[in-house]
């Protein structure tokens, strides 16, 4: 029984190193009749134009430049961000209720802006680069904003929310 036990486990082995081996093989060369996959593109075809090029990291970039007068390492800092206007802002900022607030709105690129603060449309916000400010006199515990681009509206809005002292 000793030589049939050798042999089978000879045979096992054998089987289970063939098996591995087979997994561990790289694809040969494509036959002849096999076609090249189609290049992809760096930007799918629904996106919309302006989108991922240089200008529309050039309006973000600016943005930020025209946000970033205020350090976030700042004890009235509370947050900020940069979207696209064709994306709009849909945030909710949670803030100390009662407290003064101040937000400030800017927009790169055409067209006009509208924020929504706490549900109340606030002054427009033309996309020339100047930033727009609306003061939060006694702010919620959570304040809801929002911005949408007006028809033809595109480029990046930002936005800031810093607490008022004194």
């Amino acid at each position: 029984m000793t030589g049939m036990r050798a042999y089978l486990l000879t045979g096992a082995a054998l089987g289970l190193l063939s098996v591995g081996a087979v997994g561990c093989t790289e694809p040969g060369p494509a036959p002849a009749s096999a076609k090249p996959a189609p290049p992809t593109a760096s930007t799918p075809a629904d996106t919309p134009p302006g989108r991922g090029t240089a200008a529309a990291a050039a309006q973000e970039k600016r943005v930020k430049d025209v946000l970033d007068t205020i350090s976030p390492d700042a004890p009235e800092f509370v947050e900020s961000g940069v979207e696209r206007v064709e994306d709009g802002v849909h945030h909710r900022s949670r803030l100390t209720k009662g407290s003064a607030y101040q937000l400030a709105v800017v927009c790169v690129g055409e067209g006009t802006v509208v924020p929504v603060v706490g549900g109340e449309e606030t002054e427009a916000v033309p996309c020339d680069g100047v930033t727009v400010t609306h003061r939060i006199a006694s702010a919620p515990a959570e304040l809801p904003l929002a911005v949408e681009g007006r028809a033809g509206a595109s480029g990046a809005v930002g936005w800031r929310v810093v607490a008022v002292t004194g």
